[in-house]
C-alpha cells in the first residue's frame, strides 16, 4: 500500500439537460484553481431530457488517477437521484452532507453519519423563472458554501463560467445560499498553500485531439458516435485558432474515405468513431494499407454489439482492433494509460503514420475518453513533417511505391503541374513502383515483400518509444490497458499488499522483449468485458499463467477502494 492523502468526492445527480455534467466542471474549476488535484467522472443515459445522470468530482493535494463513488458532499436535484445515491455518502472522514430536492421527496431520509437537508430547488426555480437546464446551479452555490467561498467570489465564479442568464444564475444562487444559510456546514477542506498557475481541466478526448494537433494535425473527419463525438465536437470549437479542420461527414465510411483523400493532397489527417461506427471504417482501412496511406484512426469503445448501450464504457473491441482491415499490411494497436499519456500518444502514432505511411489505431475507451483531469503543462512531442520520407532526393521518374531496403517509398503530393511524368498514382489494386495495376505474380511478390519490410522496418521504431508502463516495484504483476490502468493505479493506495501494474501501451505489435521477464509468469489481468480477451493475447504471446482474470462488464467503471478490496481477496484466495 502506498502512501494516501486525503481524497474527497462530490457528487451531483439529476435529470438529462439539468446541466449536470457544466456544474460538476464548474466546481471542478474552483479546486483546480485553489491548488487542488481533481479528477471528474460522468454517468449519464443517452437520453436528451429526463432519465438520471451524474457527475462525480474527486479531489486530493495529491493526484487523483481515478473518481470514487462516496462523497463527502452530495446534491440531489430530483427524488431519483437521492433514491439512487442515498448509500453513496462517504462517512469515514466527516459527516457527510447531502443536499435533496423537498419539493420532490415527502419524507425526510435517516442514515447514521450522514446530514440530510431539504432544500426546495423548484420552487426557488420558478419563483425566479430559471431556466429547467439552470437548477444545477444549486450545486454550485452549495458547494461554495460548503468550501467556504463568500459569496462575491461565488458571483465571480458564476460570471467567469457561464455565457449565458449570468444574472438569473446569480439571483438562484443567492436564493440557495439564503435558504441554507443557517447551517453551520464548513468542513476542513480549503484553499492549499501553493496553488498551481494556470491548471488546465482536459479530457481525455480533449487529450487526443491536441496531442494530433501539436504533432501537426490539419483535418479531421468523423460521423458523430459516443464516445468518440467529443472529439469533433472540440476541434470544431478551436478551428479558428488551431487552423485544424472538424469535418462533419455523411457517415463513417465517407469520413475514412475523405480522409484518404486529404492525406493523398499532403493532409495530416485523423478520423475517429466507436466500434459500430469503425466497423464500417473497416474497408478504408483497408484501402489506407493498400494504398500507403499515413492516416490516424481513433477508436473509442463502448459495450456492443450494434447500439450497446452507448454513454457507457467497454474494453471488448481489442480483438477487434488487432485485425482490424483484411490483407496483410502494416499497422499499429496503441493504448493511452492515463488522460495525460493520452496527449503523447496520439503525437506519437500520427507520427508513425506518416514516417511510415501506414495506418495506425489510437484504442481509448468511453471512461478515458470522457472523464477529465487537471493537466498543468503538457510535454513535447514529436512533429510528423519532420519524420517524412520525402521525394525531393528519389530518382527520376518519381515512383509513388518504390521498392526500398527499408519498404517505406518517397513520398510526393499533387502539384499544379500535371506533366505525364508528374503525375502521381495511388491505386487500391495490386500495382507496380509506379503505382499502375498489376495483377503479374512477380510484381504481387515484390509489392507483397516491400510491404513486409516495412511492416518489420516499423515494429523495429516502435522500440524508442515507451511500449510499456510499469508502476510498482514489487508483488504480483497486474496486466491492463486503458482506463483500466487509471483505477489500477488509484486501488494501488489502498490494497495492503503490493502490487505492480504493467500497462500495455502498444499493444499490435505486441511488445515480446519488454515483457520477457514476465514470461509463464503467475500473474493477473483486469479487463472490462466479459471473455477476457487481453488475457487470451498474454497467454497466446508470453504463455503468462493468469491466476485470476479481474472482469467488469457493466459498463461502469471500478471504485479504487472496492477494487483494492477484489483484489485483495484474490491474493488471499
Amino acid at each position: 500500500m502506498t502512501s494516501m492523502a486525503e481524497v474527497y468526492s462530490t457528487l451531483i445527480g439529476g435529470k438529462a439537460g439539468e446541466g449536470i455534467k457544466k456544474a460538476a466542471q464548474v466546481i471542478a474549476s474552483i479546486l483546480m484553481k485553489r491548488g487542488w488535484y481533481v479528477f471528474q467522472q460522468d454517468d449519464y443515459q443517452s437520453l436528451i431530457k429526463g432519465g438520471h445522470n451524474f457527475s462525480i468530482v474527486s479531489y486530493s493535494p495529491e493526484t487523483v488517477h481515478h473518481g470514487y463513488n462516496k462523497a463527502v458532499l452530495l446534491v440531489s436535484l430530483d427524488a431519483r437521484s437521492l433514491e439512487q445515491h442515498i448509500n453513496d455518502a462517504d462517512t469515514t472522514r466527516m459527516e457527510a452532507i447531502h443536499y435533496y430536492n423537498s419539493d420532490a421527496v415527502v419524507q425526510q431520509p435517516c442514515i447514521t453519519g450522514v446530514k440530510f437537508i431539504g432544500v426546495p430547488f423548484s420552487t426557488l426555480a420558478k419563483q425566479l423563472d430559471c431556466k429547467p437546464g439552470n437548477i444545477s446551479i444549486a450545486a454550485i452555490a452549495l458547494f461554495c458554501k460548503w468550501l467556504g467561498i463568500s459569496p462575491a467570489d461565488m458571483q465571480s465564479i458564476i460570471r467567469s463560467e457561464f455565457k449565458r442568464d449570468v444574472d438569473e444564475n446569480i439571483r438562484f444562487a443567492e436564493a440557495i445560499l439564503s435558504v441554507a444559510s443557517e447551517e453551520h456546514l464548513f468542513p476542513n477542506v480549503a484553499a492549499l498553500a501553493n496553488p498551481v498557475s494556470n491548471p488546465r481541466l482536459i479530457s481525455g478526448n480533449q487529450a487526443i485531439a491536441l496531442g494530433a494537433w501539436a504533432a501537426g494535425l490539419d483535418f479531421y473527419y468523423a460521423y458523430p458516435m459516443t464516445p468518440a463525438s467529443s472529439i469533433l465536437h472540440y476541434l470544431a470549437l478551436k478551428q479558428s485558432t488551431h487552423k485544424v479542420y472538424a469535418i462533419h461527414a455523411e457517415s463513417e465510411l465517407a469520413a475514412a474515405n475523405m480522409a484518404i483523400g486529404s492525406v493523398f493532397a499532403g493532409a495530416k489527417t485523423a478520423v475517429g468513431s466507436s466500434g459500430g461506427g469503425f466497423a464500417l471504417i473497416q474497408e478504408a482501412f483497408s484501402l489506407a494499407g493498400m494504398v500507403e496511406a499515413p492516416l490516424l484512426c481513433i477508436l473509442s469503445s463502448r459495450p456492443g454489439p450494434a447500439t450497446g448501450v452507448s454513454t457507457y464504457t467497454a474494453q471488448e473491441d481489442l480483438d477487434f482492433a488487432l485485425a482490424q482491415g483484411h490483407g496483410e499490411f502494416a499497422r499499429v494497436v496503441a493504448a493511452p494509460d492515463s488522460i495525460q499519456h493520452a496527449y503523447v500518444l496520439a503525437a506519437e502514432l500520427l507520427c508513425l503514420a506518416w514516417e511510415y505511411q501506414s495506418p495506425v489505431i489510437l484504442l481509448t475507451d468511453k471512461h478515458l475518453s470522457e472523464s477529465t483531469c487537471n493537466i498543468n503543462s503538457f510535454p513535447q512531442v514529436p512533429f510528423a513533417d519532420d519524420h517524412i520520407l520525402c521525394a525531393d532526393n528519389a530518382v527520376e521518374p518519381y515512383e509513388r511505391y518504390a521498392i526500398t531496403p527499408s519498404g517505406v517509398s518517397p513520398l510526393s503530393f499533387p502539384s499544379s503541374d500535371v506533366s505525364p511524368d508528374k503525375v502521381i498514382k495511388w491505386n487500391s489494386h495490386e500495382h507496380l513502383a509506379s503505382g499502375l495495376r498489376t495483377d503479374k505474380a512477380d510484381a504481387m511478390v515484390a509489392m507483397k515483400e516491400k510491404r513486409l519490410r516495412k511492416t518489420e522496418t516499423l515494429h523495429q521504431a516502435l522500440k524508442r518509444y515507451d511500449r510499456v508502463h510499469i508502476y510498482g516495484e514489487e508483488g504480483i504483476p497486474i496486466f491492463a490497458y486503458g482506463s483500466a490502468v487509471m483505477e489500477l493505479l488509484e486501488a494501488q493506495k489502498y490494497c495492503r499488499k503490493p502490487f505492480r501494474i504493467i500497462a500495455l501501451i502498444y499493444l499490435l505489435p505486441f511488445p515480446s522483449e519488454e515483457l520477457q521477464m514476465f514470461r509463464g509468469e503467475a500473474a493477473m489481468v483486469m479487463e472490462h468485458n466479459i471473455t477476457g480477451s487481453l488475457a487470451k493475447l498474454l497467454r497466446h504471446e508470453l504463455s503468462l499463467h493468469v491466476e485470476h482474470n479481474i472482469l467488469r462488464y457493466d459498463g461502469r467503471p471500478w471504485d479504487p477502494i472496492e477494487l483494492a478490496e477484489l483484489i485483495m481477496e484474490k491474493l488471499n484466495a
